[in-house]
């Protein structure tokens, strides 16, 4: 689970980067991919490419295409690859492996909005086409990791629901994932409900019951938030984010001792954590401990803030009369 300051959370919510980077970081899924092969077994596909021409069948004709342009693929020969599956395409159409397949050449030469026009196309023409959402899914994490494109995080929202129906026996990870995409996008309805069904298939998914949480807090529910938050240090007790938003959630419920307790406990499991000091200041100075709140703001004169830490720190040394 990721940590930070729940107000910032829903003003950015910047928090797929270790999910969706590391799938991004995986081989794309050429359909079908022939082993790695010397320059030369080109011309074998390039005698089948002529046999295939002198004859009438244009389907045989299309098929000797695709295979050499996967050749020419995996030989990464982009260009021709792509020149070989035009060819293939203009013969037949109704190919979604050689839309698919091109889409991959595309996004290889950097070519991304063409390579998600062909990830489309295969996908249109075989609903079911699991490696080509795959690969699409890689391709709009790749992109939407640098430019938070609301029509691509929209896109790879809808793709990873697609592939939970696909892989039932990985839904929890895809809805886990659709409802960050969907928290992002401000969607909190949508990203609920992707995270009630990230729980349905895996009740112990912690990092969904933790996010739900958010949305609880953040929507005012603050004893469903609790709720979810418990379950959560239970299956994570080491889980210092929780503990941290569960104190900002008995604080506001004026329990300030209980979140005191929780703001501690953040900082036994994470000493560096910036807002838990702050919180924990800021519920030491309620409570009129003046000594441990200046203690804490000391503390964090060792640790790099964000101007909206440095803002909160300064307001509350400014309230307590601290230097």
């Amino acid at each position: 689970m990721k940590r930070g300051a729940i107000e910032q959370r829903w003003q950015g919510l910047a928090l797929i980067a270790p999910l969706i980077i590391l799938a991004a970081c995986t081989e794309p899924l050429v359909e079908p991919r022939a082993p790695r092969t010397p320059t030369a077994v080109i011309d074998r596909y390039n005698a089948i490419v002529a046999t295939a021409e002198a004859g009438d069948d244009l389907l045989e004709r299309a098929k000797a295409y695709y295979d050499r342009g996967n050749i020419w693929f995996d030989q990464q020969n982009y260009t021709e690859a792509i020149a070989d599956y035009d060819r293939a395409l203009a013969l037949d159409p109704s190919m979604s492996r050689a839309f698919h397949n091109r889409g991959l050449a595309y996004a290889m030469l950097k070519e991304y909005d063409a390579a998600l026009r062909d990830y489309a196309l295969a996908i249109r023409l075989d609903p079911a086409y699991r490696r080509a959402y795959e690969n699409r899914v890689r391709l709009l994490e790749q992109l939407t990791a640098s430019t938070p494109d609301e029509t691509l995080l929209q896109q790879l929202a809808d793709d990873y629901g697609s592939l939970a129906q696909l892989i039932p026996e990985a839904e929890a990870p895809y809805r886990y994932r659709q409802g960050v995409i969907l928290a992002r996008l401000g969607d909190r309805t949508a990203a609920r409900e992707a995270f009630d069904a990230a729980l349905r298939a895996r009740p112990q998914h912690v990092d969904a019951l933790y996010e739900r949480a958010l949305l609880h807090y953040a929507g005012g529910d603050l004893n469903a938030a609790l709720a979810d938050l418990d379950a959560a240090l239970r299956l994570s007790p080491r889980a210092a984010n929780a503990y941290y938003v569960r104190g900002l959630i008995r604080r506001a419920q004026g329990d300030t001792r209980s979140a005191i307790a929780d703001f501690g406990q953040a900082l036994l499991l994470q000493p560096a954590y910036p807002e838990a000091l702050i919180a924990r200041a800021t519920a030491y100075a309620e409570q009129g401990n003046t000594t441990a709140a200046q203690a804490d703001l000391q503390r964090l004169d060792n640790l790099q803030l964000d101007p909206t830490l440095q803002q909160a720190r300064e307001a509350l040394r400014a309230r307590l009369g601290a230097p």
